[in-house]
């Protein structure tokens, strides 16, 4: 199954690019993940008014790499929260229903824009805030060790 992964923010440093790098290679073996970044939008976010416009400019963004047919997961703190053990039946079960690729989104500062999400799965990392950087690593870790689950590799222990 492949992964896309969009992501609303800024160009990540070299140590991140390296994490992430290395669990998109990983995965690559379990049918590969694509990360596509989503700039924020440019405008500031100091009134109501300016946050709904800055969701609709990301959303305008977002829109091309949705397919309708696939799978969408928001990365949300209020969103479900699984043990790597669920995450990986999670996956089992969208792959055993003929899933091809699923989609997850990390919104931006703002969150995400209201049509644009409703009704799609949530996920959370815990209840903890991360910083939006660290957030690519950690699902992406988290997505290997459940392929790893489910492959019988001794990686998750």
């Amino acid at each position: 199954m492949k992964i896309r992964l969009l992501a609303i923010g800024r160009g990540m440093p070299p140590p991140i690019q390296q994490l992430v790098r290395d669990y998109s290679d990983r995965l690559h073996h379990y049918g590969g993940v694509e990360l596509i970044e989503i700039p924020h939008a440019p405008q500031r976010t100091d009134t109501p008014e300016q946050v709904h416009r800055a969701l609709l400019w990301e959303k305008q963004r977002l829109l091309p790499y949705l397919v309708p047919e696939e799978p969408l997961i928001l990365l949300d703190s209020g969103g479900e929260m699984l043990t790597s053990e669920q995450l990986a039946h999670r996956l089992e079960h969208y792959r055993a229903a003929g899933t091809q690729r699923l989609i997850f989104l990390i919104g931006g500062p703002n969150g995400c824009e209201t049509s644009l999400c409703q009704g799609t799965r949530r996920l959370s990392l815990g209840p903890m805030t991360f910083p939006h950087l660290l957030v690519r690593v950690l699902l992406l870790e988290q997505l290997y060790r459940a392929f790893t689950i489910l492959h019988g590799v001794p990686y998750h222990r």
